[in-house]
């Protein structure tokens, strides 16, 4: 029993199309991506997998944005994926991620696995995990309008080749983070000269 992966340009619909096989059980996106800050349409992408093949799974990492600025199930995903870890604990003092399904019985097959696999946080990760979950809004909102200072002077350094921030409006993709995300985070990307 094999398995098989491809990777695709996901900015590009019909390249991700051209990708899509009978054996295809599972779409995975990254938006924004990790490092170069790239933003994937959410929706058009899970309305391509699931036109193809309605039992195929479009899971969305949204780790960069928590799900304070971004929400991948409204945008069409069967699951999103954080890191706990980065913002949603906010003091990287506890190693967890979460998954978090739309439909019922992909959930039920989420907790079986978790179950058996046996990767349950512990009680006082949980603790960490909720203690950095009261204080995730203002942080995102502060990580934001850091990141958004920090990428206008990058931008306008004569070192800085470029800067990848979708809040900027130089970014190629800003009017989709704009349609489909409620911030912009605090990550990006430069490239220096």
């Amino acid at each position: 029993q094999g398995y098989g992966v491809e990777f695709v340009d996901m900015c590009d619909i019909d390249v991700v199309k051209a990708a899509f096989k009978p054996e295809t059980k599972l779409l995975w996106l990254e938006t924004p991506t990790n490092p170069t800050m790239k933003i994937v349409d959410v929706r058009a992408l899970a309305d391509a997998a699931h036109a193809y093949n309605s039992d195929i799974l479009v899971v969305c990492d949204s780790t960069f944005l928590s799900p304070y600025f971004q929400s991948g199930l409204r945008l069409g995903a069967d699951i999103v994926m954080h890191s706990v870890t980065k913002y949603i604990n906010g003091h990287s003092d506890a190693v967890m991620g979460v998954a978090v399904a739309k439909d019922d019985a992909v959930g039920k097959r989420l907790k079986y696995l978790q179950k058996v696999i046996g990767s349950v946080p512990s009680p006082f990760d949980c603790f960490l995990a909720h203690r950095g979950l009261k204080t995730l809004a203002i942080r995102m909102e502060r990580h934001e309008q850091n990141a958004l200072v920090i990428a206008r002077f990058l931008e306008s350094h004569e070192k800085v080749a470029r800067v990848a921030y979708p809040g900027l409006e130089s970014h190629p993709q800003h009017a989709l983070a704009k349609r489909q995300q409620s911030g912009f985070g605090g990550m990006l990307t430069c490239w220096l000269k």
